[in-house]
C-alpha cells in the first residue's frame, strides 16, 4: 500500500530560513525556525530515507497518519529536509540502519543495543505524531513525550536536535511506552527526567547505551555524527542520573 508518495527533487542541503505556517488538528499554529542541515548530519541521510519501500514500511510499523503530518508538517513533500517528516525519516533511518548487520525484522532483539534498539523503537512507540509544542505547556519546553500507545514530537525534537539525538530520543521515548517512566524526580543536575541510577535501566540508560554503541561502531554514518553520538551520550549520563553513572565515554 502506497501511504505517501515521494517527490526526491524537493530535497534541500542547504542553511535555510524559512517562515512556512505549520498548523495542528490541535489549531496550534509554529514555524519552521533556522536550521543547518548539514551541520546537524540530516543531510547524509537524504538519498537512503528518500525511498518508497522504506517510507511506506515506518509509516506502516509507527501508525503514522496523514492528519498528524500534514498542515506543514511535510506529508506532501516526504523528501524536504526542511520540514518534520524527512527530519523524522533521517532519524528513523541511522536508527534502522546503525549496525553492519543490522536486524532485518523488528522481532530481532539479538546482539549489541546498535542492532536492538530499533526493533525496540518499532515495537514499543505506537502511533508516532508531530505537533508544534505539548498540549498545555509553553512551547519550546519540551522535545517529545510518551503516552503509552503513542509519542508526540515538537518543534525542538525536530529542530534543536542533530540528527543522532533525534535517534536516540525516539528510543528514548519508546522506552517509557515500554513501561519505565523516570523515577529520580528533579534530583539528578537538570532538575527534570530524571533516573535514579544505570541499574533502572530506564530511558536515559537506553539513550546514553544505544549512543555510546553508536559512536563507537556506528556505520552508514560520518565520524561527524558519530561524535554527535558521543557528545549527547556524555551529556545524558552527566546530566540525566541522580548517580553518575561514572563510564568514560
Amino acid at each position: 500500500m502506497k501511504n505517501i508518495q515521494l517527490y526526491k527533487n524537493t530535497v534541500f542541503y542547504i542553511l535555510v530560513l524559512i517562515m512556512i505556517p505549520i498548523t495542528t488538528q490541535a489549531q496550534q499554529t509554529c514555524t519552521v525556525p533556522p536550521h543547518d542541515n548539514v551541520a546537524d548530519g540530516t543531510s547524509v541521510y537524504a538519498s537512503g530515507l528518500c525511498n518508497q519501500a522504506r517510507v511506506d514500511h515506518w509509516w506502516g510499523v509507527f501508525d503514522m497518519r496523514r492528519q498528524d503530518w500534514d498542515n506543514g508538517f511535510g506529508y506532501y513533500d516526504p523528501c524536504n529536509l526542511d520540514l518534520p517528516l524527512a527530519r523524522t525519516f533521517a532519524a528513523l533511518y541511522l536508527l534502522t540502519y546503525s549496525a553492519e548487520d543490522y536486524a532485518t525484522n523488528t522481532g530481532d532483539y539479538s546482539g549489541n543495543a546498535l542492532r536492538w534498539a530499533y526493533p525496540y523503537t518499532a515495537n514499543n512507540t505506537g502511533r508516532l505524531q508531530a505537533l508544534c509544542y505539548k498540549p498545555g505547556s509553553t512551547p519550546g519546553q519540551w522535545a517529545g513525550w510518551a503516552y503509552g500507545s503513542r509519542v508526540e514530537l515538537y518543534i525542538p525534537y525536530f529542530y534543536s536536535f542533530d540528527v543522532a539525538t533525534r535517534a536516540g530520543t525516539l528510543l528514548h521515548e519508546a522506552r517509557h511506552n515500554g513501561g519505565k517512566s523516570h523515577n529520580g524526580g528533579s534530583g539528578c543536575p537538570r532538575a527534570a527526567s530524571c533516573d535514579t541510577n544505570w541499574d533502572y535501566q530506564g530511558s536515559n540508560m537506553y539513550e546514553v547505551l544505544y549512543l555510546w554503541w553508536f559512536a563507537v561502531d556506528g556505520t552508514r554514518t560520518t565520524s561527524a555524527i558519530r561524535n554527535m553520538a558521543r557528545n549527547r551520550a556524555r551529556s545524558v549520563q552527566n546530566t540525566a542520573f541522580n548517580t553518575n553513572p561514572g563510564f568514560n565515554i
